[in-house]
């Protein structure tokens, strides 16, 4: 015969059962419900960017930063001071990218690489050199509008940029697929002493999920003014 207490504690372990153990179903429910769309959700975004948005359609009024570009210079070589540059915050524009061989022209240049950026136009790190420093300069973008294509460049492809200060040409002399995860090397040509332009974008741009691979174009420098930082 169950006594008046043991009546009352089954009573009060029914309540906290009726009101638990649906929260907990609803809990685990909705976490196995997210982690089943994760893989989704990513690729849709990066569609809908790719229907719906246009590779050349940035404009000055869309940056946050300065434009500090105006348009090409007129100066192809030489020496220029450093001290008569006016160097660049995050979120400056402060050029121009075109690839003719996969169909980029007059891409806006950067600044600064967060993801705030890249979603305004190629973006470049600020742990690299602008051009004529002699040095690397890396720049990035998305693989779903600004950089989809250039996972198809070839060796050989001429690279143009254009400065507030210069203009610059680069050729690329290779390409390679890199799982940044577990490689830093591209960092030895980007901190190297030889002027090199390293563009890169997340790998496959048709990938259903997020990658850590990233598609890597090395472009030798042709062309440009040199950069004098002691003067």
């Amino acid at each position: 015969m169950r006594t008046n207490s043991e009546s009352n504690r089954s009573r009060k372990n029914y309540r906290v059962s009726f009101w638990v153990l649906p929260i907990a179903f609803f809990i685990i429910g909705y976490l196995l419900f997210y982690f089943a769309l994760t893989p989704v959700i990513e690729p849709a975004k990066s569609i809908y960017g790719l229907a719906f948005s246009n590779v050349n359609a940035v404009t000055t009024d869309d940056l946050q930063g300065k434009d500090l570009f105006s348009g090409k210079t007129g100066v192809y070589d030489g020496v220029l001071k450093a001290s008569e540059i006016h160097f660049p915050f995050v979120g400056d524009k402060w050029g121009t990218l075109t690839i003719n061989d996969i169909g980029i022209k007059d891409m806006p240049l950067i600044y600064g690489d967060n993801m705030e950026l890249l979603l305004q136009g190629a973006c470049m790190s600020e742990r690299s050199r602008l051009p004529g420093y002699g040095s690397g300069t890396l720049v990035a973008a998305h693989n779903y509008n600004y950089f989809h294509e250039l996972q198809n460049i070839k060796e050989g492809a001429d690279v143009s940029v254009e400065t507030y200060y210069g203009s610059y040409k680069y050729r690329v002399y290779r390409t390679e697929i890199i799982d940044v995860y577990e490689s830093k090397s591209y960092w030895d040509e980007v901190y190297g002493d030889k002027e090199v332009l390293v563009l890169y974008t997340c790998y496959p741009n048709n990938a259903l999920r997020s990658t850590h691979y990233r598609f890597f174009a090395f472009c030798e420098f042709l062309s440009g003014p040199k950069i004098d930082e002691y003067s």
